[in-house]
């Protein structure tokens, strides 16, 4: 069976999974929406590469490819939280640096999220899982010392996605470096890091 048959048969029988778009494309159509909010299917299709016919046979509406988008993300922020949670009860600042590079890795992914939903917003758009985890990593941190805790957990969090929002913004302006992760660390840690009372 040809891969356009393949894509075809997914699309029929379980209503245009996640997975029937190749991450190439995928990672294209993040920029492509992040880019254009409001294009129409033949416009992101025209920025992502591809021609209309191709994007249609993989996703069929603009709601469909915005649903496919949008749980391709959520499922690669769990796995990134996950990957990152081994570290957060034992490591925690080997965690945020991991969850750092995964972000900036996914720049993509981050600037298609912005631009959906302001940070303000996450908590309506079923994002709520990933504030919440990222609460329960500073909170850890926080217990064992490592972060600041004149601060909340959720202030933290607020603070890491708004500069991580930043980064990958003004990477994609060329106003940051593609290597930014450690400037991004940095920025963060020197921040938020435990410090012995003056």
């Amino acid at each position: 069976m040809s891969h356009i048959n393949q894509t075809r048969l997914l699309m029929i029988t379980s209503g245009f999974p996640p997975s029937s778009l190749p991450a190439k494309l995928v990672n294209a159509l993040y920029a492509a929406a992040a880019l254009r909010p409001r294009a129409s299917m033949g416009e992101l299709a025209a920025l992502a590469g591809i021609s209309r016919a191709t994007l249609h046979r993989y996703c069929g509406t603009r709601d469909n490819l915005d649903s496919q988008l949008e749980q391709h993300a959520k499922d690669t922020l769990m796995q990134i939280l996950d990957n990152s949670d081994t570290l957060a009860s034992t490591e925690p600042l080997a965690a945020l640096r991991q969850l750092i590079r995964a972000h900036l890795a996914q720049s993509e992914l981050i600037a298609f999220l912005a631009s959906r939903y302001p940070v303000h917003m996450s908590v309506q758009h079923d994002l709520r899982f990933y504030l919440e985890r990222l609460d329960a990593l500073f909170f850890s941190g926080q217990r064992q010392g490592v972060f600041r805790a004149d601060v909340t957990a959720a202030l933290l969090t607020e603070m890491f996605v708004s500069l991580l929002h930043g980064m990958v913004d003004a990477r994609q302006r060329g106003r940051a470096p593609r290597e930014s992760a450690t400037v991004l660390e940095n920025a963060f840690l020197q921040g938020i890091a435990a410090r012995a009372p003056c």
